[in-house]
């Protein structure tokens, strides 16, 4: 599906990490959370590119607590970050830099979450989420087959992903315990028969560990939404 031009054990490198320390908060454990007029203190030679990225599924799936991991703020000391149920829509910017080939990329990864209830009550806020998004991902329990079968509703109401630059498209499995509702040959069988991509969310850990977990769905989300815009830009050269 993907080149793999983004270096999927860069972050992990002496040069990755010296660039994820520019990331990480002073008085905490984890990654600094950016408000609406912050941004990380990068060179200026590193090409930052922005996204607005989706989140649809069931209440309670995890999907904000996600968020929290994604960004690296989950559980962090002098963090407050909500777990309960959202109320409208909570956004969230990720920093998240990536090595493309032979050039450091910095993704700015502006997250919408909006509350299930406040998605199906109020018919502004899917609009608002959805207008302008450049992938939407879709989340399910292992633990709740019912938000499991609720994929292909969802899937269908994303709408054609033939067009050109149409928005990515993401599977995301949370809570995988032991002792699950839905079995990985079922999720397997789900991803072949849709032609979609799931991933799974380890359960949290700390410090390197943690960012080891998250990662390769972070860089999953910068590559499908790299080698998108790569495809559109090829695409319109071509058509000129």
């Amino acid at each position: 599906m993907y080149k793999g031009s983004i270096q999927s054990d860069w972050q992990s490198t002496a040069e990755g990490q010296s660039i994820m320390q520019l990331f990480y908060n002073a008085k905490s454990s984890g990654r600094k959370l950016f408000g609406i007029l912050e941004q990380p203190a990068v060179h200026a030679v590193i090409e930052e590119v922005r996204y607005k990225v989706v989140l649809l599924g069931k209440s309670g799936v995890g999907k904000t607590w996600t968020v929290a991991r994604l960004a690296g703020v989950a559980g962090n000391n002098g963090t407050s970050y909500q777990t309960f149920e959202t109320v409208g829509i909570r956004v969230t910017n990720i920093y998240w830099p990536v090595k493309i080939r032979d050039k450091i990329v910095l993704f700015k990864l502006t997250v919408w979450d909006p509350g299930s209830h406040s998605f199906k009550k109020y018919t502004h806020i899917p609009v608002t989420c959805q207008e302008k998004a450049d992938m939407q991902i879709i989340f399910f329990s292992y633990n709740d087959a019912s938000s499991f079968n609720d994929l292909l509703p969802l899937i269908n109401k994303c709408g054609k992903k033939d067009e050109d630059n149409s928005p990515g498209l993401l599977i995301i499995g949370t809570r995988h315990l032991s002792k699950t509702e839905v079995s990985k040959s079922e999720v397997q069988e789900f991803q072949m028969k849709h032609n979609v991509q799931i991933m799974s969310l380890p359960a949290a850990t700390s410090g390197s560990n943690e960012l080891s977990k998250v990662s390769p769905i972070l860089n999953t989300i910068c590559e499908q939404l790299w080698y998108r815009d790569q495809q559109y830009i090829m695409n319109q050269n071509v058509n000129l």
